[in-house]
Formats: structure tokens, sequence, C-alpha cells
């Protein structure tokens, strides 16, 4: 109930206060006796208790908005279970207000607004001494309430603040509540009140005058503040409906309309909303702890007046009853940009079997995020020769490597976020929200070598004799083993491959690759020399024996030196034979560089398409790589 006993010192304080200093009465148009609470006055007031005779005059002036009661104090009680004292001579119970023509109490009069005087005796003993006389009690109007109970009857409660008189000290933390009830006056012709104050009215007047507790005026209807935390896919800021993210923890901090501060805290729920409720009217800030999961995104507030910063909404002022929604805080998935850098052995731009990662390489990450906030960060390849730059805003990047010592720069293939190659960078990559940008892979090629020396390769007569027919067929695990099948329809496509037809080895086991390669040597073309085929052949498995990487040291064993790089990253000049590798005479290209010319130039698996010119070129370079390594 609204005027409960423990309303605390200060808002009675207040109330006092204010009442003596004139500021507007409330008032409420009864419904029910039952519905008196704002008032605090009820048909039980408490002790002490003044009662007033029922042939009391309430009169009402519209003309001059005037509510007077005058009527005459009967009997009192001061305390429970005490006697019954009565009121003699000089008695007089009057009550001014002004009341508008709407009904709304305007306020008290000149002079005090409740005058109670008169002798108080004991009942029945009129001769006793007087216990008190004169003024017994004083008011100030605090509250006012009526009802047009029927024809007959109107209820009208009445609040007010003690002032003075000898029955004062009863009264000590509390006001006076007056519970009256008005009947038609038979000897008057005048209406009755009807429920309106746009005409005078007139009526009997009684009740009882009694001690309640000092008015605490109604709390204020609760306000809230509400939002939501989301995943804002299109990092527009606006929740579209889009995913709430459960869990954050969000707090309120702030000051109501009290002075008092506020400190609360929530998390949110399933749908990502939050909300604080029973709220006090008052100017409150929302701050959300941003979820390590999520990137800060767009917030934003219903309420022009707030000020959204990052993950914080400031400045919320909220009147009572207000439900303040729409404080949200948008997030974003991150997203992301890796990639691989390795040795590319075939220079095919592709990770295919025994190319070595490289570790340590440098890759700087440069650009500008959606914030406008500019991007540099560094990162060197791990082991597997891996870079990863992890929680990217979306934004504008580039990537570019720094080229690694030892190295030849190879081919640069572009990820799947777009871009521009260039050499060892990838520009104008468009991220957004939440994408993860793979395979921005840069390769690179061995470093060319020392010219071809003996035990790096063989003649062709070694690869169809038991000594090179055994090598073969022991590489990489044994004769069913298909990684040099494998390996030289990748890297010699237009030779080894399905494109080849019956020179098509991929998938081909070692053993049959052996008798492969007595197929061609024993082969006899019309165009050109009849060994060109063998000797290319001889080149490629010479390549692939000394390279440890792919061949492992299996053919140390038969004579040959094998090393990292093997005979591929070797060098020899081409002599006169540029045409058939499509470079001037007299380069000094890596033997696997001129393999891969070979390859270039091939038809279906026939070198150079048959052109036997160009055979012939290729036959004296490759004989000459062969005898120059034999072992």
């Amino acid at each position: 109930m609204f005027g409960s006993r423990s309303a605390s010192k200060r808002s009675a304080r207040n109330v006092r206060e204010a009442g003596s200093m004139g500021s507007a009465p409330m008032c409420e148009q009864l419904e029910d006796r039952l519905l008196l609470s704002l008032l605090g006055v009820g048909d039980e007031l408490g002790l002490p208790e003044v009662y007033y005779d029922a042939y009391g005059k309430l009169d009402y002036s519209a003309a001059t908005q005037s509510l007077d009661v005058d009527a005459a104090p009967t009997d009192m009680v001061l305390v429970d279970g005490g006697p019954i004292y009565q009121i003699y001579n000089l008695r007089n119970f009057r009550l001014n207000i002004k009341v508008d023509n709407n009904g709304q109490v305007i306020g008290g009069v000149a002079g005090d607004d409740l005058y109670i005087e008169g002798e108080l005796r004991l009942r029945n003993d009129p001769q006793t001494e007087a216990l008190y006389s004169g003024v017994l009690l004083t008011g100030e109007i605090v509250a006012f309430g009526y009802l047009d109970a029927g024809t007959y009857t109107d209820i009208y409660d009445y609040r007010f603040t003690p002032t003075g008189g000898s029955l004062m000290p009863f009264f000590e933390g509390k006001d006076i509540g007056v519970d009256m009830t008005s009947l038609k006056d038979p000897n008057s012709t005048a209406p009755t009140f009807d429920g309106s104050f746009a005409h005078d009215f007139h009526g009997l007047a009684q009740g009882v005058v009694g001690a309640i507790p000092y008015f605490v005026p109604p709390p204020p209807p609760p306000s809230s503040i509400a939002g939501r935390v989301f995943n804002d896919a299109n990092n527009n800021g606006v929740d579209d409906a889009e995913a709430g993210i459960a869990g954050v923890s969000i707090a309120l901090s702030g000051t109501d309309v009290d002075l008092n501060a506020v400190n609360l805290s929530t998390t949110t729920g399933a749908d990502g909303s939050y909300l604080f409720a029973d709220l006090v009217a008052g100017t409150y800030t929302v701050t959300e702890t941003q979820d390590i999961n999520y990137l800060d995104g767009i917030d934003s507030a219903t309420d022009l007046n707030a000020v959204v910063g990052d993950d914080v909404i400031s400045a919320i002022t909220i009147a009572a009853g207000e439900d303040a929604t729409g404080y949200n805080f948008g997030e974003i998935v991150p997203g992301s940009l890796s990639g691989l850098v390795f040795e590319d052995f075939n220079n095919d731009g592709e990770i295919n079997f025994g190319e070595a990662a490289i570790e340590g390489a440098t890759i700087t990450l440069t650009g500008t995020d959606d914030r406008g906030a500019a991007v540099n960060v560094t990162e060197q390849t791990d082991v597997d020769g891996v870079y990863f730059f992890v929680d990217l805003r979306p934004g504008t990047y580039t990537i570019t490597e720094t080229q690694p010592a030892g190295y030849a720069d190879g081919q640069d293939t572009l990820g799947t976020a777009g871009g521009i190659v260039g050499d060892d960078v990838f520009s104008a990559i468009e991220l957004a929200v939440g994408i993860d940008g793979m395979n921005y892979n840069f390769s690179e090629r061995a470093a060319a070598g020392a010219e071809v020396t003996q035990g790096q390769t063989a003649t062709i007569g070694f690869w169809q004799n038991k000594n090179g027919q055994k090598l073969i067929k022991a590489l990489n695990g044994g004769p069913d083993a298909t990684q040099l099948g494998n390996w030289l329809a990748v890297t010699f496509p237009n030779i080894y491959s399905a494109t080849a037809g019956a020179n098509n080895l991929a998938g081909m086991t070692n053993a049959k690759i052996a008798l492969h390669y007595r197929s061609v040597f024993k082969a006899k073309k019309n165009a050109g020399p009849k060994k060109v085929d063998s000797q290319v052949m001889a080149t490629v498995l010479a390549v692939y024996v000394t390279n440890s990487t792919l061949a492992g040291t299996t053919a140390a064993q038969y004579g040959f030196l094998v090393t990292e790089g093997g005979l591929g990253t070797a060098t020899f000049s081409i002599g006169d034979a540029g045409a058939a590798f499509g470079v001037e005479n007299n380069t000094l290209m890596t033997i696997l560089d001129m393999l891969l010319a070979t390859n270039e130039q091939a038809v279906n698996g026939d070198l150079y398409g048959l052109d036997a010119i160009l055979r012939q070129l290729a036959n004296d370079v490759y004989s000459s790589i062969n005898e120059a390594g034999d072992i």
C-alpha cells in the first residue's frame, strides 16, 4: 500500500515540506472504497480519532471553486482501549480547500485548511477539568479523493499535514486523514454531488478524523532498457532478424532521478536479447563485454540523444514507465587470410608430393579495414610453410612475400577471396565479413646449382640393363609403388600423362615403368635421332633418383650423387639448341627447366611433335648431359 508505515522518514519529510510550501496536492476520483490506497485513508483510521456529527454541512461553489465543510466534532479516542472523550463548548470542525471545475484539487486557503476546536472532557462527566481546550488540531491539504456513490450518498477522503493544535503530539510521524460521508440534506433543495464540479452542490457531512502514516507519493511506474546482441552478417548495424549471440555480459550503470547510483549486470539469452526491468527513471549507460568469438560491429540506439561508442551506449535518459528498446550491439564474425610458401620443384604452381614447405618466409599483410584503420602485420611461415592472418575485419588487403634467400621466384597462386596477383604480392583482396580467404600461395624455385657433375646421371644404356631396372623397381618402397609414375605424369603431362596415349605413366607401378623404359629404348622413330626419347627419359629418371626429397637415398648405392636438389638444379649450357628450349643459344639452364621446356613442345606424347630438327637439337643436349654426369 502506498501509505505503508514502512515509508522512509526522508520521503515523509519531503511530503510534509512540499505541502507546507504549497506544492500541488494529489487528487484522484475514487472508484471503490477498497481502492483508496492512493490517499492512504480507509474506514479504520489510526488513533487518535475524532468524530464529527451527521449534521455538518458540505458546500461546493463552482464560481469560487471552494469546497467547504462545517460540522461539530463530537467524540474522541486518544489511545486504544482508553476512555472516550466528549468535545464540549465552542466546538468547531471546519475544512476549506480549493477544487477546480474538473475535480482537480488546487490546494488550500489562507490560514488553516483543517481546523478543529473545542474542550475535551470525559464523556458523561462534563464537570471534570478539560483535558485539552481551544484549538485541538490544524492542518494543510495534501491529497483529496471523491466518489459519487449514488443518488443520495457521496464519499470524500482528505489528507492533511498537521500544522498545530494541542493534539499535535499525537500525530507525530503521521498525517491527518479525514474520512467523510455526505448524505442529501432533507432541508435543502440544492443538488448533491453527481460526479461533476462544474456546478454547485450541497450535502450533509459526517465522518472521522484519524492519524495515518505520512503521505508517501506512489512510486512511479517502472521503466526498462532492452536490446540485443546479434551477428551482423552484412555489417550494416541494423538488426535484420539476424542470429542472436547468447551468453554475452551486459552491464548497466548510471544514476536514477533520486541520485542513487545504479549498477546492474545480466547476460543475453538464447536469442541474444537482454533486459533491465524495474528500473527507476534516470540516466544510464549500457556496456557490453566483447565476445571473444566475434569482432566489434556497429552498435546502435533508438534514442537519438544517446551516445553510441565501441561496446558502450551512454546518456540513455528514460522517463517513468518508459520501456526503452533497441539498444543493440552488432558483432561480426572475423575473417582470415592464409596460404603456403613451398618449393615448387616442377614450377607448376601446385603443391605436388615431394615438394618441401619453406619455413621462416616473411609475409606481410597491409591494407585498410572497414573502419578506415590501417593494417600492417608481419608473420613468418611455420614448419609446414603455412602463414595465417586471423581475426581480420572486413576490408581491402594486400599480402606481400619477402623473397626467401636461396630460392628463385616461382609462380604465385591467387586465393579464394580473389584479388590481383603480381610478383610476390596479392593485392586488392576485398575481404567480406567472416570470409576465410585461403590458398594465397607463393611457390619458389630452388636456386640454380653448379654445372652437371659426375654421378648425377647415367647413360641410356644403364637404365635398360639389370642395375638400372633394379633401381627403378626399388624406388619409394618397391616394384608396386606408384609415386614415380604419378610424379612423371604430373610434372611432364604432355609426355607422360593421359594425353600422351601409350606413354601414359599415371598410376603405373615401378615394375611397369622399368618395362616401359625398355620399350622406349628399343623404339625407332622416323623423325630425327632414334634414341632422343630414351635420352630424355634417362635424364628425367636421373632427376628423380638424385633428389632425396623425391626418392630418398636408394640411388646412392648404385653410384649416384644424391642431394636435396639433385640433378634438377644442376645447370648446363644448351649451346646452339636454343630453339629446342625456347631460349637464346648458349643459355645456361637448369636440367629441370630444360625438361619442362621439352614437355611444353611435346604433342600427344611425341617429343617436339616429331619435328626432326628440334628432336636432333634436343638429342644433342640430353645425350651430352647424360654423358657428362654419368656414374
